[in-house]
């Protein structure tokens, strides 16, 4: 699903048009992008934790060439589902 389908959907199940809910969902992703690059976590009920975590550097060997490479620490954004999407999602693939 990409961004037009997840507004098409979004704006019939609200019965808003699609430009308010585009509007809204711009400011939604805006706003936890914003506290995301804080350093804060969002929480969500029912689904999950959206949270940064930083990375550990890391050497990289390449089996060719055996030529070690070191990747620094890098921040990145990690999601911890709860435990009812888990089983809702597992009961899917079924």
């Amino acid at each position: 699903m990409d961004n037009k389908e997840l507004i098409v959907k979004l704006s019939r199940s609200t019965k808003a048009t699609q430009e308010k809910t585009k509007e809204f969902l711009d400011a939604f992703v805006e706003e936890i992008t914003d506290k995301l690059g804080a350093g804060n976590h969002i929480e969500f009920l029912d689904f999950g934790v959206l949270q940064t975590v930083v990375r550990e550097q890391k050497i990289i060997t390449n089996p060719k060439t055996q030529k070690r490479t070191l990747y620094p620490p890098k921040n990145v954004v990690e999601l911890k589902v709860t435990k009812s999407v888990k089983e809702h999602i597992k009961n899917i693939q079924k």
